[in-house]
């Protein structure tokens, strides 16, 4: 082994961030977090809004879907429950559940289930 030699190890591993809907119409997605050099970024309010509104919006008219009668649900990541991510949210769908939406997310809920949710009818 040579002392003078040098070996480089990134800090960190490389990551994806990505995200999806599911819902019974389907899957929206993938979308993934990149700049305009394809690689990773860091999700923050601007982006989550981005997101939103420019791929998630238009992803869920293009087959006839209206997003304002959909429940929509997303954890407490900061990005999500900033000011203007909720103000997105809540105008886009018809229910929210979220820290700071219609139905208050669960304190301490370790992720993401698929809602069940009881419609009226018999």
């Amino acid at each position: 082994m040579n002392p003078k030699e040098l070996h480089e190890m990134p800090l960190h591993s490389p990551k994806v961030t990505v995200r999806c809907g599911v819902g019974a119409f389907g899957i929206v997605g993938l979308y993934f977090f990149e700049n305009d050099n394809e690689e990773t970024v860091t999700v923050n309010s601007e982006r989550y809004v981005t997101m939103l509104e420019g791929f998630v919006e238009p992803q869920l008219r293009r087959p006839g879907i209206d997003p304002t009668v959909l429940h929509f649900q997303h954890d407490g990541a900061t990005a999500h429950t900033a000011r203007n991510s909720m103000a997105v949210v809540c105008e886009m769908f018809e229910t929210v559940i979220s820290r700071f939406g219609d139905i208050a997310w669960p304190a301490r809920s370790p992720d993401l289930t698929v809602p069940v949710f009881s419609c009226g009818g018999s």
